[in-house]
């Protein structure tokens, strides 16, 4: 299998920092953009993750890096053999980790108290690819002409189903000074030949709905026009797009 990846980390055209952060293929990406090539096979670890800030300038910006830090050496660690079971263990023992070092480093640093982010993507394990959410980034799919929301929202809009919540409440996260656990939802994704997933931060999907993402992926663009959509719109929030095209070798 290969997979082909386009990336953009944007300020969007509100904001005066970028507290997201993308990890993808080992790189880390903040107001880049980023494009390439991995061919996938048992020894893999090919990863792809977009992580939005929270807590303002230096301190969502810090809690992103961190969480993509901590994941990219997690993944490469990961011992050979574990059972799906044991997989989804560690992830759920990343995401404790993750969060209390974000926590931890918020109490120590004077102004960072607070701090945290989302994370959402994909990853390989022995050449079969799982996907994680952990707040309200997203997962998409996009196969045989129709988009798919892999991830659910860990908001209170979605948990209470009600509209009127605001969209940016979240419930799950890592950091953000919390005594709570957090989680990961964490599944293994079966992928075939023209698949393409898209993995956003919300500062794209408060602004473009499902309708023109589809559209989009259809006219197979370049992550940086889903980017100028959302500028487009108003761009209020930093904009991350990742888009992994799936084919055969």
């Amino acid at each position: 299998m290969k997979i082909t990846y386009d990336a953009a980390c944007d300020i969007g055209c509100m904001r005066t920092n970028n507290e997201d952060m993308l990890l993808v293929d080992r790189r880390f990406l903040r107001d880049e953009t980023a494009a390439g090539q991995a061919e996938i096979n048992p020894n893999s670890r090919f990863c792809a993750i977009v992580a939005d800030g929270m807590g303002g300038c230096e301190g969502g910006e810090l809690a992103s890096d961190i969480a993509c830090q901590e994941f990219d050496t997690w993944v490469n660690d990961l011992p050979s053999g574990l059972p799906r079971t044991a997989l989804q263990q560690e992830v759920q023992t990343f995401a404790q980790t993750a969060h209390r070092l974000i926590n931890r480093r918020g109490e120590e640093l004077e102004g960072y108290r607070g701090m945290g982010t989302t994370l959402a993507g994909l990853f390989f394990y022995e050449a079969t690819p799982f996907w994680l959410n952990i707040g309200d980034s997203r997962i998409y799919i996009f196969r045989d002409g129709l988009l798919r929301q892999l991830s659910r929202d860990h908001s209170l809009r979605n948990l209470l189903n009600d509209p009127s919540q605001p969209s940016n409440l979240i419930y799950n996260s890592l950091g953000t000074g919390s005594d709570a656990d957090t989680f990961a939802d964490c599944n293994d994704l079966p992928l075939f030949d023209g698949d393409c997933l898209l993995i956003c931060s919300d500062g794209l999907t408060d602004l473009v709905d499902d309708g023109h993402l589809s559209l989009l992926l259809q006219r197979q663009s370049p992550a940086q026009a889903f980017v100028a959509s959302a500028r487009a719109a108003g761009g209020n929030d930093n904009i991350s797009v990742v888009l992994l095209h799936v084919s055969e070798r």
